[in-house]
């Protein structure tokens, strides 16, 4: 038996371990394919998890069969560090890990030909053809 003294830790060190071990479990679960009952199970209990670290959502039910596997649709609340689409239940694992498909990728994470110029109050990038991209 492992002995952790709990009344010694504090709140932002209690929520890290709760978050450890929230991930641990939810690993050694469901680290296999899955019917989609097992999936659909997972799902709520990654809600939990997902829930207890402030990580909120407008849609997490729907479910659908897409490239040869279970996708669930997320809408999250938070769409400035999160993005909506299609998650496998790995894509949504790795969203409690803070990392995969859902965050959104940070400007300084884009490659130099994807950089953004400011003319005038708007930004634009300029596409390989010659073109240019309005952001907004």
């Amino acid at each position: 038996m492992i002995d952790i003294d709990i009344d010694g830790l504090s709140i932002e060190e209690l929520e890290q371990l709760r978050d450890a071990v929230n991930q641990r479990l939810l690993q050694l679960r469901y680290s296999n394919r899955h019917t989609l009952p097992e999936l659909l199970r997972m799902l709520e209990e990654l809600k939990v998890v997902l829930n207890d670290q402030g990580k909120q959502w407008r849609s997490l039910e729907r479910w659908q069969w897409m490239d040869g596997q279970i996708r669930f649709w997320l809408n999250p609340t938070d769409q400035v560090q999160y993005q909506s689409g299609w998650y496998t239940i790995d894509d949504l694992l790795q969203w409690s890990r803070n990392r995969g498909p859902v965050i959104v990728r940070n400007e300084d994470d884009t490659d130099e030909s994807e950089t953004w110029t400011d003319v005038d109050g708007v930004r634009i990038r300029w596409l390989p053809d010659g073109t240019m991209l309005r952001d907004g």
